[in-house]
Formats: C-alpha cells, structure tokens, sequence
C-alpha cells in the first residue's frame, strides 16, 4: 500500500469516526481521560525535524479545545482523572526543551495558554540541543564535505539536496546510540568541518533566564527535562540522580520556587526505567511525562504519564490542511483506540515517539 493511500484510508476514516459520531460515543465509553499533547517548537520556519508546529496552527488547535471547553492545566487534568470528577476528556499542552520561540505562548493574541515548558536548564541560555546544532552547521555551512565514515556512514557533499536529506536520516538516528560525551564530540567534528556561519543573538534556539521567567510570571508552569538532556537510562544512577536534581535546584533558584512537573529527554519506553522514575519523585517532582502515546486514564502512574507527539504534518488532511477530525479522533477517539490495539498486538513495534 502506497503512503498516499494509507494517507487518504486515515483520513477517510477519521472523518467517518469523527462526523458520524463513533468517536464521541467512544469516549462515553471509555470515560475520564487526560490527552497531553507533546510539542517542541513554535515557528513557521521548516524543520527538519518533526518537532514544530506554526502558530497559526496551534491557534486552530487552541480554538477547537476551549470550543469543548477542553483545554486544562496539567495538573488540573490530572486531578480531573479521580473518581469524585466528571467523566470527560480534557487536554494539556506540553513543551519540551526550552526553545526561545516558546516565548509565542505569551502572544495576547492566544489568550492565556495554561502550558508546561519542559527546560533542559543547562541549555538555557547557553547552545541548543545538539539536534539544532547539527540543523544549524548543516543550514548555515560555509563548507559542503562531511566525511562520517568513523560511524560507518561515509560521505556527505552538503550542496547536494539529496545528501542533505540522506544525512539527516541517517546521522541523528546513529547519533543516538552513542554516549552523550561521544554524541557531543561527534557533533563537534560535523561543526568543524561545515564551519557554520555564528548565530546572532536575536536568532538564538534557546530561552535565557529572564525569558524563563517571563513565561513564568505570564502563567506558564516551568518544568524539569534535566540539565544537559541526557536519555536517563544510560547514565548510571550517581550520574541520572544528578542530571535530575540540578535541573530542580536551577529552576527553584531562577523562580524561587519548585517545579512541579518532569519530562524524561526522548521519554520513550527504553529511555528511562522504574529507577528513574524514583530518582524523579525523590528530588521532589509531582509528575513525570514520556513520549509513549496513549490517554491517560484514572489511576495512572503520574510518573509515566502518556503524551502525543504534535507537529507541522501529523494531523494534515490530504489537502494539506490542518484537519479537525484527524486531530481528535487520532488523539482521543477510534483511530488512537486502533493505533493502541495495534500496538498491543505487536509487542515489537515501539509505540513511542523519540523526538530528541
């Protein structure tokens, strides 16, 4: 079956689940739940990752939820899970990382956005997250020869579209099984040899401090996503406890007060273990997010909480435009319901999203 085909059978039958009222009576059904929607970014730029939606779209977004008076707070949500509350779904928007275009959150043309921004803190204000670094020396290089052949995936002439798109499927994947000080160094050696062009100050990836803080006073809820975003499970536990505990601590300093909530870096089902989780609870967080997709349900674990990955592409009708049907029905209707069962059929296949 051709990708263009699965396209059009999705949405097909997202706007038969949708419109004909299945998805509806799917929730009657299935009652209380918490969808928490896991973005990154917040640009109209391209990416070449899927990790950024337009604002324009999460103000589509933003309107459908308050239109079922849906949009929550994640704790909240949360507490909208126990038995005494009403037995309905609701939303929360989650973001990941600390990108200074989360700043968008605070545009008074969305209203007030009751969020959660997850910081790696000690990318505040400092170089993004190595999967920008590697965007920015391949978009911005003033060389076009990249030679990896110490990964085992040979060579690269960046003038070539067809080498960029191939280096960008190949290499973060690759990049990921390495220890994060191998991982920074090998970004170090692709910077080198591209000699990419500085970033101006007002182009910056990254929130500082006093933009954290701006968000914060706005009513943005300031997370955990630990300090250097190492994936948790392949640091050792003196090493996770204080990857963990640091990003506690900045956060309490810069805010003068805790953060309630924690994301785990990439979060999928192999990037943190019970171990983790304790560590978490232990340094003094309420809840703790993955990237495994499903909704959570009354008596879920708070500290391995579901998300959605949320991005440009994922919920694009065949046209091209953002589609409402796909959107609620993949989220918290029949076809998430039918990527569940899926899943669970095959044990194999990692339902989790790992963004970076």
């Amino acid at each position: 079956m051709t990708a263009q085909l699965r396209s059009w059978l999705r949405y097909l039958l997202a706007l038969c689940s949708h419109y004909s009222g299945l998805d509806w009576l799917y929730r009657q059904v299935s009652g209380a739940g918490l969808v928490i929607l896991m973005l990154h970014r917040l640009r109209d730029d391209p990416d070449p990752y899927p990790l950024s939606m337009s604002r324009g779209n999460l103000r589509q977004i933003i309107r459908w939820l308050r239109g079922q008076q849906a949009l929550v707070g994640l704790g909240e949500g949360l507490r909208d899970l126990l038995p005494s509350a009403p037995q309905r779904v609701r939303y929360a928007l989650t973001f990941d990382d600390g990108y200074h275009d989360n700043l968008g959150l605070i545009d008074a043309s969305l209203g007030h956005v009751p969020a959660v921004v997850y910081i790696a803190t000690g990318h505040i204000g400092g170089e993004p997250i190595w999967a920008y670094r590697l965007a920015h020396a391949i978009e911005s290089r003033s060389r076009d020869q990249i030679d990896l052949g110490g990964l085992g995936l040979g060579h690269f002439d960046l003038a070539e579209a067809d080498d960029r798109y191939r280096l960008y499927t190949l290499l973060p994947p690759r990049l990921k099984t390495l220890e994060p000080a191998e991982l920074e160094a090998w970004i170090d050696h692709v910077c080198e040899q591209a000699r990419p062009r500085p970033i101006p100050h007002e182009s910056r990836e990254m929130l500082d401090w006093d933009d954290v803080r701006k968000l914060y006073v706005n009513g943005i809820e300031i997370g955990g996503h630990t300090c250097s975003h190492a994936i948790l499970s392949r640091l050792d536990e003196t090493a996770a406890r204080e990857e963990i505990g640091l990003a506690h601590a900045s956060i309490t300093t810069e805010l003068g007060m805790p953060p309630r909530h924690f994301a785990y870096p990439n979060g999928g089902i192999d990037d943190f273990s019970e171990r983790d989780a304790r560590l978490v609870r232990e340094a003094g967080f309420e809840t703790a997010t993955t990237s495994i997709e499903g909704i959570n349900r009354p008596g879920a674990d708070p500290y391995r909480l579901m998300r959605f990955n949320v991005h440009e592409e994922r919920f694009r009708a065949p046209s091209g435009r953002l589609s409402r049907a796909l959107f609620f029905s993949e989220t918290s209707g029949l076809l998430g319901w039918l990527r569940g069962c899926r899943a669970a059929a095959d044990p194999l296949r990692d339902s989790s999203v790992q963004p970076g």
